[in-house]
């Protein structure tokens, strides 16, 4: 009996374990298959049960224009329990006005303010919703540094109006059952739990934030922890420290009872010397053990990141999470809050954003693809590199796949008041993921990841537009981009490809057109690569599409028995009928006259080249590297003329368009 009993007992004991962990797979489970949610949905979610907040109106930002924000400084207290928080924040600043007299700048209107102090004088205070006044003594004269001290507490959680849940929240993760409170300011909800100034312009040069909590829980926040004090009634505080310059949304804490589990990652550019990264996991003893392999990943993508983007922004500090029960993640500077830290597509996605939306921050919200288009594309990046080009191209596949629901997706917008638009998974991520991967495909692997990282060096702490990054791209590359931006991130919608081919054993006779999805972008002037099947083997050649209709004579000692159109998924689009069609086999003869007809002299040359054919009104001539990098373009009517005397010695390409077909002539510089 006593044997039985224990055998028993042994076996209940087994099953309640087999019960957790199966009860903690199907729930992991469910929190993967959100990972295509990740940033996105999550930001937009709580939007779908509340109003937009309020922005401040005209004279409000007027006001706040006329100061520069250099430091903030929030010595606060909280609890993971609640979302009472309270304290001092000092907002230091310099006049950029002629003159100040007030000083305007938003707080939570469900928040007590106790004072405004100004060299040691209180102010007068007034208010008009989240918008508060201090009437300064004196009015303070151009380029004056000023330093405003803010007494206030209250409950940061009464208005809502974040991107992921509220700005200030508390709860308890259903999965590990730990009690947390974090912040989540994106975009404009910094402002409901501490006072602030919420222009994305204005980075702060610096940031302290020092919390006030009970001595069983820790904080992460931004920077360096240069120290925990000890205080009375079982307290302690958490002083964090950033020296690098940072915007107000990217200010966060997390309180919890947290263990700390600190790892390094090894930058090649470090020469040796290693990046910390502080992950503040939940005490759970199951919880760590659970996402620890996932978590070491980090240092590795982090490594990898340094390569291809420049040295990780912040690596005189540190990079880390905090865990908090709600979905994605948000990437907090230096210290990213996140729900689930087992999912690899989130935890690059976060990390990728400390450059792109951290060291380089959107202009405007119409710029946020500069933020989650880029962050997207780096989920991308190290799945290619740690997942193989099979999984890399999968993830591509969902993404095209999901923003081909939309005829006229478009990246940009102008309605920066709604934050489901600003944080659309299709329109923001999706789409924004997918034409960096075409403009990677029109410059090649070279000249695309030297353009994004001069672009990172050139707006380094700062912030930028997408006419920032177009001019920064064109810039590096040497070429007009002018078609790219035009057509996939300020027009609509992608093309859809028909194509007509006949292969005799000689030439391939090729004649590719499109309509689009939209009327706004009616034409898609873009490389584009086709797959060429025979029995010999197959074949990928790359085109250029300038016209709704293209025909090409591509020679070719291959019988062509198929194509396939961006076999390589390099592009967003549909396929329409492919067929073959014999008779265009005429396109030979109309080459063939273009051929006889178009001279280009003199060849070689030094200096000056005439390019004649007297039955061309409306062509279009190029002038390339044999590499494919653009030199000059223009149109051509009859004869055009190109200087090259600038050009190296060497031998280059000149490619003319015609309504009749296309001709490629080689051209050497002496």
């Amino acid at each position: 009996m006593i044997e039985t009993t224990y055998y028993f007992q042994n076996y209940l004991c087994n099953m309640k374990k087999h019960l957790f962990f199966l009860s903690l797979m199907m729930i992991s489970l469910s929190l993967f298959a959100q990972e295509v949610q990740t940033c996105a949905d999550t930001k937009i979610l709580s939007m779908q049960r509340q109003a937009k907040k309020t922005r401040a109106n005209p004279y409000a930002n007027s006001l706040m224009s006329q100061y520069d924000v250099h430091f903030y400084f929030l010595d606060i207290y909280a609890e993971r329990n609640n979302t009472l928080v309270g304290g001092v924040v000092t907002i230091g600043a310099k006049v950029t006005a002629s003159s100040l007299d007030t000083f305007c700048f938003e707080l939570n209107q469900s928040m007590v303010i106790d004072s405004v102090v100004y060299n040691n004088q209180s102010l007068t205070l007034g208010s008009n919703g989240s918008i508060r006044y201090a009437v300064m003594p004196n009015a303070l004269p151009l380029n004056t540094n000023m330093s405003v001290k803010i007494y206030y507490n209250g409950d940061g959680h009464i208005v809502g109006g974040a991107a992921i849940g509220s700005g200030y929240s508390t709860d308890n993760s259903g999965l590990w059952g730990n009690e947390c409170t974090w912040s989540l300011s994106e975009p404009y909800s910094a402002f409901e739990w501490f006072p602030c100034k919420q222009f994305l312009q204005d980075k702060a040069d610096s940031a302290w934030i020092f919390v006030t909590t009970s001595n069983e829980n820790k904080v992460g926040s931004n920077g360096i922890l240069e120290g925990i004090d000890s205080l009375p009634n079982n307290k302690v505080k958490y002083r964090w420290k950033t020296h690098y310059i940072i915007d107000y949304y990217l200010i966060s804490i997390a309180v919890a009872k947290y263990v700390d589990y600190t790892i390094y990652a090894h930058p090649a550019a470090l020469n040796g010397d290693s990046v910390k990264i502080v992950n503040y996991v939940y005490d759970n003893p199951q919880t760590l053990p659970y996402f620890k392999d996932q978590i070491d990943s980090n240092a590795l993508v982090l490594d990898y990141y340094s390569d291809i983007m420049g040295l990780y922004p912040f690596h005189g500090e540190k990079y880390g999470h905090s865990m908090a029960p709600f979905g994605g993640g948000m990437e907090h500077q230096t210290m990213t809050s996140i729900g689930n830290l087992g999912s690899f597509s989130v935890n690059s996605h976060e990390l990728f954003h400390q450059w792109w939306g951290d060291h380089v921050t959107c202009k405007t919200w119409s710029d946020i693809f500069i933020n989650e288009g880029f962050a997207s594309y780096g989920e991308y990046l190290a799945y290619d590199h740690f997942r193989g080009w099979a999984a890399a191209q999968q993830k591509m596949f969902d993404v095209h796949d999901n923003v081909l629901q939309d005829s006229f997706a478009m990246v940009y917008f102008t309605d920066t008041n709604n934050v489901g638009r600003i944080f659309s998974k299709r329109l923001t991520y999706d789409k924004g993921s997918a034409v960096i991967h075409t403009l990677r495909f029109i410059l090649g692997d070279t000249l695309f990841f030297k353009g994004l990282k001069e672009f990172q060096s050139t707006f380094a702490f700062s912030t930028a537009s997408i006419n920032d990054f177009h001019i920064s791209m064109e810039t590096t590359a040497n070429t007009s981009l002018y078609d790219y931006f035009n057509q996939w991130l300020f027009g609509e919608g992608y093309p859809v490809y028909s194509a007509e081919y006949f292969s005799n054993g000689s030439n391939l006779f090729l004649k590719v057109t499109h309509v689009t999805s939209s009327p706004v972008t009616p034409l898609f002037k873009t490389p584009l690569e086709i797959k060429c099947t025979s029995a010999s083997g197959d074949t990928t050649i790359r085109i250029n599409i300038n016209q709704n209709s293209n025909t090409f004579v591509i020679p070719t000692n291959k019988i062509v028995t198929g194509l396939s159109i961006d076999p390589n998924n390099w592009l967003l689009n549909k396929d329409d009928v492919i067929v073959e069609n014999p008779s265009l086999i005429s396109l030979a003869i109309d080459n063939l006259d273009l051929e006889n007809n178009t001279l280009i002299y003199p060849n070689p040359s030094n200096d000056w080249v005439s390019i004649e054919n007297n039955a061309i009104n409306d062509g279009h001539y190029t002038l390339r590297e044999m590499s494919g990098k653009v030199l000059q373009s223009g149109s051509m009517n009859k004869k055009v003329q190109l200087n090259i005397a600038s050009l190296a010695t060497g031998v280059y390409l000149v490619e003319i368009v015609t309504p009749q077909g296309t001709i490629s002539r080689k051209l050497s510089k002496y």
